[in-house]
């Protein structure tokens, strides 16, 4: 997809787009499912005993992040060819916009953004939403990743182009420190998947926010 016909898109459009021509299966296959794994076992240890109905997943893709486990979250995604792919793996589906959440206040316990934040033109927009939708002294928990690293693996694995087509938005520890600052507590931040080396040699950051009674988002 070329980088001009990308930009004239609006970002509901260019997701839609990208599902159409790419997958998930790949992101739970081979080097690339290897690191996958890794990551959502972290977020998993993480909403363990949290009732399905208290988790949100915001940007949930074609639904792997909970299949097998028999948690039963509410699950969303912007693309419904995403949401489409998803049916069977999950119950409690929507196709919904992260910057406009069709939920109200304070509806759950923890909410995720796992490989979601970059995809977008206002990732503090989403985090607002999360805000918002967490009870206080709930848990946003998010995985962004390093687009440098990712774009050299992808360059190794002779994937074009060699961004993420729909990657919007660079995300850094310092960025996602910054738009946390007003509504949240970060209880957690480290890389992925090399804890003892810096951002810049790693694949991702993981980070868990908690909700800051009384604070607004961004």
């Amino acid at each position: 997809m070329r980088q001009a016909a990308r930009h004239r898109l609006s970002e509901r459009e260019l997701h839609e787009y990208v599902a159409e021509v790419e997958g998930h299966d790949t992101q739970v296959t081979g080097v690339v499912g290897y690191f996958y794994a890794m990551y959502r076992a972290e977020v998993l240890a993480r909403v363990r005993g949290l009732r399905g109905r208290d988790i949100l997943e915001i940007g949930c893709g074609e639904g792997m992040m909970f299949d097998g486990t028999g948690t039963q979250p509410v699950q969303m995604d912007v693309s419904i060819t995403r949401v489409s792919r998803a049916t069977g793996k999950g119950r409690l589906l929507l196709c919904a916009d992260g910057y406009d959440l069709p939920f109200a206040d304070e509806s759950f316990e923890a909410v995720l953004l796992v490989a979601v934040l970059e995809h977008t033109n206002e990732p503090w927009r989403l985090l607002a939403e999360a805000h918002r939708v967490l009870k206080p002294g709930g848990k946003a928990i998010m995985v962004v990743p390093n687009d440098w690293t990712m774009s050299l693996g992808r360059l190794l694995l002779a994937k074009f182009p060699i961004r993420y087509p729909d990657h919007l938005t660079i995300t850094t520890p310092g960025r996602m420190r910054r738009w946390l600052r007003a509504g949240f507590d970060i209880a957690e931040g480290f890389t992925l998947p090399f804890r003892a080396l810096p951002y810049a040699l790693n694949l991702y950051y993981f980070i868990v926010a908690e909700k800051r009674s009384g604070g607004e988002g961004r």
